[in-house]
């Protein structure tokens, strides 16, 4: 291995092993703030959006307190715990997507229901209930647990090559709508679209009569969502971008230095991924 290469695969580990530390530590804080916030302060307990918020702070808080950790254990220590069990092979992938799923969920309804709740027509505004809102969580997690299931079947423990999928065609699935589509993209639009809308409403909000605290609160929440709704899309744009790169190039083995350059910038895409559940909830 070269010396440019070692060079690049030393700043990779520093890079991942504290920066990945500092994203824990920082999402941990900022998301159970969010959650002793909304659930303590008295304006925000019969608030939807505000419950959508707290069901984004849970699944992120529980996917960075189970991701992160091992992750840097196999950065530091170079110690996959996914090679050690067959169980945990399967197990962790299944719980890492659906946590992931369960909060870009609740980004979109957050997103949906501002956009309904901030409107001037009263048919929509009505649409927008706590209900309605505990509805669409409990159910998204039912869906989304379903779904994540399906990885306890095809991730796959061989001795040779390691956890991963070897079916063909769920690998195939996995890599171009589970990963680009269900993960990124749709998630991205449906949620930048709607804050959007409910941006335009907010603006319009100082032109109706309605009482004061209520037009700060739709404010507030609006606020919240857009920068949520920013940060996700600043951040996952990156790893679908790495993604689709990575399944359009063949990397030549002997070549070390465009590996350790891989590497790199791997771990910056799966940082940049996580700060999405981290650095938003702590600011």
């Amino acid at each position: 291995m070269s010396s440019v290469a070692t060079i690049i695969l030393s700043v990779s580990q520093q890079f991942g092993i504290y920066g990945y530390l500092l994203i824990l530590v920082s999402g941990l804080i900022g998301n159970i703030s969010i959650i002793l916030v909304f659930t303590c302060v008295k304006i925000f307990r019969r608030n939807q959006c505000a419950f959508y918020l707290i069901a984004i702070a849970i699944s992120d808080c529980t996917l960075l307190a189970i991701a992160l950790p091992f992750r840097v254990t196999e950065i530091a220590f170079n110690y996959d715990t996914t090679q050690a069990s067959l169980v945990w092979c399967k197990l962790r992938p299944m719980i890492n997507y659906t946590l992931a799923l369960i909060s870009f969920s609740a980004i979109c309804f957050a997103a949906i229901d501002q956009y309904l709740s901030t409107n001037y027509q009263v048919w929509l505004k009505q649409l927008s209930t706590l209900k309605l809102a505990h509805r669409l969580i409990y159910s998204s997690i039912i869906v989304w647990i379903v779904y994540g299931s399906v990885f306890l079947v095809f991730f796959d423990l061989r001795p040779t090559a390691g956890c991963a999928i070897y079916n063909i065609y769920f690998s195939r699935y996995y890599s171009f709508f589970h990963f680009i589509a269900l993960s990124g993209l749709i998630p991205i639009l449906v949620s930048s679209t709607f804050s959007s809308l409910a941006y335009l409403n907010v603006r319009r909000i100082i032109q109706r009569r309605m009482p004061i605290v209520r037009r700060k609160l739709d404010k507030q929440l609006t606020a919240m969502v857009l920068a949520k709704v920013i940060f996700l899309v600043v951040t996952i744009l990156p790893s679908i971008i790495f993604r689709i790169y990575i399944l359009n190039v063949t990397v030549d083995p002997n070549d070390s230095v465009r590996i350790a350059i891989h590497q790199l910038i791997s771990n910056i895409a799966y940082a940049l991924f996580y700060i999405d559940s981290a650095v938003c909830n702590f600011y």
